[in-house]
């Protein structure tokens, strides 16, 4: 074969792309062929009714005892017999828990 004009580069590169973009054509027809699908109603997330309490820790964080939020005097009160029967801090904080 002897040297290619650049025309007929040109019209060979033209030609290539042609038949490319038919080939990109008809795999998108047939993608478009297929049916959507069905949209699914988005779930309701209700929110859940929260409760304070007083819960008494040890020195780690972990809840020894726990009262109902009206009740403080009494978590304060065995706060602090808490920490002078065992010589170890404790110490009163407010949680949210679940109303059931």
């Amino acid at each position: 074969m002897g040297h290619m004009s650049n025309k007929e580069r040109i019209s060979r590169a033209a030609e290539e792309a042609r038949l490319t973009a038919a080939q990109k054509a008809e795999k998108t027809e047939k993608k478009a062929v297929k049916a959507p699908a069905a949209s699914r109603p988005k779930r309701v997330v209700r929110p859940v009714r929260m409760k304070i309490i007083w819960e008494v820790c040890n020195g780690a964080g972990t809840a020894v005892k726990s009262f109902p939020y009206p009740d403080k005097a009494a978590a304060e009160a065995a706060t602090d017999a808490l920490t002078k029967s065992t010589s170890r801090t404790h110490i009163l904080r407010a949680t949210k828990i679940p109303m059931e």
